[in-house]
């Protein structure tokens, strides 16, 4: 990538972030130009969100906990177990920038089992014990319910809410639209691994890691977002053959101090092949979550 074009590629990451010193893009170093470069032809488009207040209690809406729509006959969604389980989101997609791919209208609903690894299959995320709902329209009869609540205090050691936000639900809103390009934990980074630094090359990849920790380098990661790419605190389960081409997020949750809390300060991810979201079969999502 020629040097100018460079600068003005990371001129408009920069100003996603906020940043807008793009002195730095001048002395880059070419392993880092190679990098960006690499991310920005794999970028997605993505809705970044960010927390908005109390929810109201409304059929729709964007929230994480709180009280739940279910239309009349629907009943709460059980475990494995047969016990009820936590409401953890709810997107609305009438009430969010149109996304490529995705829904314009109708409300998802996810729910996971309240267990000490909150629902989540790490060997086979398919296989989780949790659930996604999804409502065409949520304007027929229905009801509203609140999921069980913690015994224990603040914090409730089976699921990543905290009380006050599963009991009285926190909204969530489109903060901005924004490309959002794949981590350096992503397993994208092996299968174009001709097209980036040899993996050898330490000196290249510490310039890179020393990159992404800049203000240039972080480019929403760490922040709530539908759409773009899975993030990841540990490692990326899709290296696996079989998951390989699960690539559109639903959502994907991050810690946050007043929310909720992913084991010890971690996210939670719910994905889906494209293929399947554009026909709106969301029987075949994938759940995972992970730590530092």
């Amino acid at each position: 990538m020629a040097r100018k074009s460079f600068c003005a590629a990371l001129a408009a990451l920069l100003t996603l972030t906020g940043t807008t010193a793009c002195a730095q893009a001048t002395e880059a170093d070419p392993a880092v130009e190679k990098f960006v470069a690499w991310q920005e032809a794999n970028q997605l488009p993505a809705l970044m969100l960010e927390t908005a207040g109390p929810a109201a209690q409304t059929s729709g809406g964007n929230r994480i906990g709180g009280a739940v729509w279910l239309p009349d006959g629907a009943e709460w969604p059980l475990d494995r177990s047969g016990k009820r389980m936590t409401f953890l989101a709810q997107i609305d997609f009438a009430e969010l920038p149109p996304l490529p791919d995705y829904p314009t209208s109708g409300v998802l609903q996810f729910f996971i089992a309240r267990d000490d690894l909150y629902g989540a299959n790490f060997e086979q995320p398919e296989q989780g014990d949790f659930k996604v709902v999804w409502h065409e329209t949520t304007e027929g009869e229905g009801r509203f319910e609140t999921g069980p609540q913690s015994s224990q205090g603040k914090y409730d050691d089976y699921s990543p809410l905290y009380e006050e936000a599963a009991l009285r639900g926190v909204a969530l809103r489109a903060a901005r639209a924004a490309p959002h390009r794949p981590s350096v934990d992503s397993w994208l980074i092996q299968r174009d691994a001709a097209m980036l630094p040899a993996g050898e090359d330490t000196g290249a990849w510490d310039a890179i890691y020393e990159y992404l920790e800049s203000p240039a380098g972080q480019g929403g990661y760490g922040t709530s977002h539908i759409g773009g790419h899975p993030e990841f605190v540990q490692w990326d389960w899709r290296a696996y053959e079989p998951y390989q081409n699960v690539d559109r997020v639903l959502l994907n949750l991050w810690s946050n101090d007043d929310v909720m809390m992913w084991g010890d300060v971690g996210q939670g991810q719910f994905t889906i092949r494209r293929e399947d979201l554009l026909k709106r079969d969301f029987s075949k999502v994938f759940y995972q979550w992970d730590c530092s």
